[in-house]
């Protein structure tokens, strides 16, 4: 029935049904419903909104971060749409932002449409790096994308030795980021580059973001039986933890019973200080 869509409904000639996505109004700005983790499908082209410089990002793959992106309600269907709630939101925060935004593609380009061949069609030549323009793909709102230089390598154009030395010490940063706001910190130095110089950071801080997600994940494993042993509190638990003992492999119950010997011997002589050398009848014959 159509009653259960959840979007309206209308006629449009030419067209048994258009189905309108649902929209929200925000600061006056009206925009679609941000992208919700149920619709969407890897290998979707999706918009992502950043907040740290006014711009729209294009991924074709999918990312941890992007997830957390699609959760947190900063995903669009659309450049426009993406565009508009960017907006909405600085608005809403008393701020505006000029209709110049930049959208960038990130990871390799789809392949482009084959257009028609022109009636006199000039060989192809090569042309020096100093001539050849910037390709830019107009078909989506100035998606901004470049091409290799078929040229020597001698007429590559130098780089800006200033820009690659910070360019490599908010690399170097993002590498040693132990945190998340760490690894977001190194925005507020590049607020003057172009999108060009912006694209080893980008990928580099989502490379990042990633892995410290794994590592959060790793963390909040349970400890292990024998750190549990050596930090057992009283006899009561640590006869607990010499049946879990008796549960594992054979060939690693030697080693743990030693250290339940160790720790039982400590928990029974507290008063005792520790010696130098730990008793060889504590951990066992060959541990």
């Amino acid at each position: 029935d159509l009653d259960q869509f959840p979007a309206s409904v209308f006629g449009k000639p030419g067209f048994e049904f258009c189905i309108k996505i649902e929209t929200i109004e925000l600061a006056g700005i009206t925009f679609t419903k941000p992208l919700t983790i149920d619709e969407y499908e890897e290998g979707q082209e999706v918009y992502v909104i950043s907040t740290y410089s006014p711009t729209v990002y294009v991924l074709d793959f999918k990312t941890n971060a992007l997830i957390d992106s699609i959760n947190s309600g900063f995903v669009q269907r659309d450049a426009e749409n993406a565009k508009l709630q960017l907006k909405a939101l600085s608005k809403a925060l008393g701020f505006e932002v000029n209709d110049d935004l930049s959208v960038i593609r990130l990871g390799e380009e789809p392949k482009k449409q084959r257009g028609k061949k022109s009636k006199a069609e000039k060989p192809s030549e090569v042309i020096s790096a100093e001539t050849q323009p910037t390709i830019v793909i107009t078909e989506k709102t100035n998606v901004i994308t470049s091409e290799d230089l078929l040229v020597p390598e001698t007429n590559e154009p130098k780089v800006d030795p200033e820009y690659q030395n910070k360019l490599n010490t908010l690399l170097q940063r993002v590498k040693d980021s132990k945190t998340p706001d760490e690894v977001n910190a190194v925005y507020r130095y590049t607020r003057t580059w172009d999108d060009e110089q912006m694209k080893p950071i980008l990928l580099a801080t989502h490379k990042r973001l990633e892995e410290l997600e794994k590592k959060k994940a790793s963390a909040n494993e349970p400890p292990s039986l024998m750190v549990l042993i050596q930090t057992a509190p009283d006899l009561t638990t640590l006869d607990a933890l010499e049946i879990d003992v008796a549960a594992r492999d054979p060939q690693i119950q030697p080693k743990l019973m030693g250290y339940i010997r160790k720790r039982r011997y400590e928990l029974e002589n507290p008063a005792v200080s520790q010696p130098e050398a730990e008793p060889d009848f504590l951990l066992g014959d060959g541990f």
